[in-house]
């Protein structure tokens, strides 16, 4: 993660700034003072900076978010915790199964995030953030169960469906709802002439979820349709989905899958009567 440009009087000292020099740079503007103990540069990243002036750090969401975590979209716009010590400041504040924890720098890092966030997530949620976790190899599996240990059963439970190979949370959220359907599902099937699949319904319906950061660009736009051609071509029935269609718009979306699974379209030919 890139230095928020947030840091504690402590944190200045330990870089080799003498106190006056800390009162000089809060007086020519080059640091500012967000609460007692604690600055910011003119550069600093505001989410962080907005939550230490709020009297604590930023986590939760907010933070998994700054260390690249794939994080399900979220009515709050900074996630910020607050220690035994300032907790009583006006909030809100994100809280975590178990006890307070000391302020360890402007951001908290993976694992108290997470134990943070198992209050602010539903259980879609908590499966979206720890997959993205173990895929960008931030945590192993046992680190997670380690780190969820004050948690719920319920929750320490979810890590049961959790899978490294998703490679975005709207490919997770498919996932698991066609699952919950009973739907067979296999995450980052490889295919040959056609490269990885996000999702394999069956033995032939390919789901793919488009991310725009991923999926934009002449190139990239040609590719795919190359790679839909070719799976059609060998047999597979290729459907296409962006963010907004698993986010916002589902019912519409998992009408088109279930409609394909009717008719049996995710079947290979020797068991499909319609292929």
């Amino acid at each position: 993660m890139r230095d928020a440009g947030v840091y504690s009087r402590r944190a200045l000292i330990d870089r080799g700034h003498t106190q006056a020099q800390v009162r000089s740079a809060v007086t020519k503007g080059d640091l500012i003072r967000l609460r007692r103990g604690w600055y910011a540069t003119r550069f600093a990243d505001p989410s962080v900076a907005a939550a230490v002036a709020r009297g604590g750090v930023l986590s939760c969401l907010s933070a998994l978010r700054l260390h690249g975590v794939w994080v399900p979209e979220h009515d709050t716009n900074i996630h910020v915790r607050a220690n035994s010590e300032n907790r009583r400041l006006p909030g809100p504040f994100c809280s975590q199964h178990g006890g307070y924890e000391v302020e360890a720098g402007p951001v908290d890092d993976v694992a108290v995030a997470l134990r943070h966030a198992v209050r602010c997530l539903d259980d879609e949620g908590l499966v979206v953030v720890c997959d993205s976790i173990l895929n960008q190899h931030l945590m192993t599996l046992q680190e997670l169960a380690d780190t969820l240990s004050d948690a719920p059963t319920s929750a320490r439970r979810l890590l049961d469906k959790c899978d490294r190979r998703a490679q975005s949370g709207t490919e997770t959220m498919v996932r698991l709802r066609l699952r919950g359907r009973r739907i067979a599902v296999t995450p980052q099937v490889q295919i040959s002439g056609v490269g990885w699949v996000d999702l394999l319904v069956g033995e032939r319906l390919i789901v793919e979820v488009d991310g725009e950061e991923f999926h934009t660009g002449r190139a990239k736009f040609s590719e795919d349709r190359r790679r839909d051609r070719e799976a059609i071509r060998r047999g597979y029935v290729p459907v296409r989905f962006t963010y907004t269609d698993v986010v916002h718009r589902w019912g519409e979306s998992e009408h088109v899958i279930l409609e394909l699974v009717r008719t049996n379209r995710h079947r290979s030919p020797r068991h499909n009567p319609h292929g």
